[in-house]
């Protein structure tokens, strides 16, 4: 076999090599950010002000085995708290439609109330609000509330019941 002969296929094997990897590598990349599913949201534990936090438990698929990394929210504009739970950026929040939103962040602040995950995995998870919740105004949830919460990317909402 003459040596021309043998470049151009091992170059024509190399070329193709190269983009199967590319391919497989599009491929792990569009399966690593599809979006969760968010089938229900329910709620346990108390309504209104001077209560502790409630639960709120999101069922669904695709969280993940872990949540996404947080930062501290001890320290907010509103105040400084102590067990405040955590700020996710745009990846996990909770937003009580009038009243107030818990655990999103951008570059420029911070919600006042963060979120702490008490239990997550690929398919449901439970959250706490932080100790600011209930603490200003309506910065609590009651029956008849209108919410959405966010994981990564996916949003559900819908009318808190459920509570004592």
């Amino acid at each position: 076999m003459k040596w021309t002969y043998r470049l151009g296929l091992t170059t024509s094997a190399v070329a193709l090599a190269a983009g199967l990897a590319a391919a497989t590598a599009t491929n792990a990349s569009a399966a690593s950010t599809t979006r969760p599913s968010i089938t229900d949201v329910w709620f346990s534990g108390n309504a209104g002000p001077g209560q502790e936090s409630p639960y709120v438990t999101i069922d669904g698929s695709g969280f993940g085995s872990t949540y996404p990394s947080g930062s501290s929210d001890d320290n907010t504009s509103c105040g400084t708290y102590t067990n405040n739970g955590d700020v996710f950026g745009n990846q996990l929040y909770f937003t009580d439609d009038t009243d107030f939103e818990a655990g999103y962040s951008d570059s420029n602040s911070a919600d006042c109330v963060g979120v702490t995950v008490f239990y997550w995995s690929d398919t449901q998870i439970t959250l706490e609000f932080g100790n600011a919740y209930g603490t200003f105004q309506h910065w609590y949830l009651a029956n008849g509330d209108g919410y959405a919460v966010t994981i990564k990317g996916s949003s559900y909402g819908g009318v808190v019941s459920g509570l004592g």
